[in-house]
């Protein structure tokens, strides 16, 4: 798949501790853009400067609502149309130490994220669990929860059942079934060693732990999946962001319920394991070879048509002199 190299669909951008600065550079493909911190707030600009093209993130300082350019020391305004030099703002969203962002206020774009945020927040807060750079089209990262054999081959996953794609009540795509499994992989390495055990000395290997997999794909770079059964669901969000050289950034966020805190350590663990198998196949693939689908594969067929319905910002510079619609609402709760 040819990577879409800015859509206006959301992004998960950064972690919050990458952003420790006040100013800190961003990229999104080849939009330049700049994260402004104040105090507890993030606010995402794009970062060429009107005047003659700088990067603002690299060297400008903040003094009052300008970015003084480190090129010629020129105030450029935040989010200001009627100066004569400003640059733009976009809609931010936080969750936890997770940024997303969307660069255009299109509301085609949401797909309902915004609505799902508000209901998963404050039960499931999420925290960083893996940053990797991947050099494969962006838009790979996320295909893989539309993709129910890889679960196998690449994670030894047992085996999956149902897996089925539908459309969701905002747009987002759907996929559901159920993991077939012996224990859940959170349990303690001794438990495990038992099961491994038991089925060793019967002959016989029991599916006895069946989690629910619910993954919503928001945008060609997000999705959101619900993963356990009902006593211990954890949520795992999966997104990634084109780089101007090409590639991507895949990040890894994860939330937990307060009761649940413990089997932390092991899910960053497991998506730190689990994103090091994609990238070996994701590196050496050849992105040009042409498909032979079978019905098999209905749920990526069904991933890759949902991304052609998202409106391709590549053509936008990021020069700005007026404010995004959406700016208003640019600021990180």
């Amino acid at each position: 798949m040819e990577s879409t190299t800015v859509h206006n669909g959301w992004y998960l951008l950064a972690f919050r501790s990458e952003l420790t600065e006040e100013i800190t550079p961003l990229e999104v493909g080849h939009r330049r853009l700049m994260a402004v911190r104040e105090d507890d707030r993030i606010r995402v600009f794009d970062a060429v400067c009107p005047h003659r093209g700088a990067h603002l993130g690299y060297g400008g300082k903040r003094q009052g609502d300008c970015v003084v350019c480190p090129f010629h020391g020129k105030r450029i305004a935040l989010a200001d149309a009627s100066k004569r030099w400003s640059v733009a703002e976009h809609t931010v969203l936080a969750w936890g130490e997770a940024l997303f962002v969307r660069l255009t206020g299109d509301p085609g774009g949401d797909r309902g994220f915004e609505r799902a945020v508000q209901a998963w927040e404050t039960t499931y807060p999420l925290v960083k669990a893996v940053t990797l750079p991947v050099a494969v089209a962006s838009e790979y990262v996320v295909e893989n929860a539309f993709d129910p054999d890889h679960f196998k081959a690449v994670h030894g996953v047992p085996g999956t059942r149902g897996m089925a794609t539908r459309t969701g009540g905002s747009g987002e795509l759907v996929i559901e079934g159920e993991f077939l499994m012996q224990t859940s992989p959170w349990q303690d390495a001794r438990r495990l060693e038992e099961v491994r055990w038991e089925a060793v000395r019967t002959g016989t290997v029991r599916w006895d732990y069946k989690p629910r997999f619910l993954a919503r794909a928001f945008s060609p770079s997000v999705v959101v999946t619900e993963f356990g059964p009902p006593e211990e669901v954890h949520v795992i969000v999966t997104g990634s962001v084109p780089t101007a050289g090409g590639g991507c950034v895949a990040r890894v966020a994860i939330g937990v319920r307060g009761d649940q805190r413990s089997a932390l350590p092991a899910l960053i663990a497991g998506s730190d394991k689990a994103l090091g198998e994609d990238k070996v196949v994701w590196e050496h693939l050849d992105p040009h070879a042409t498909a032979d689908y079978d019905a098999r594969d209905t749920p990526v067929r069904a991933f890759r048509m949902f991304c052609t319905g998202f409106g391709d910002l590549s053509g936008a510079s990021g020069e700005a002199g007026a404010t995004d619609e959406a700016g208003a609402a640019g600021a990180a709760r």
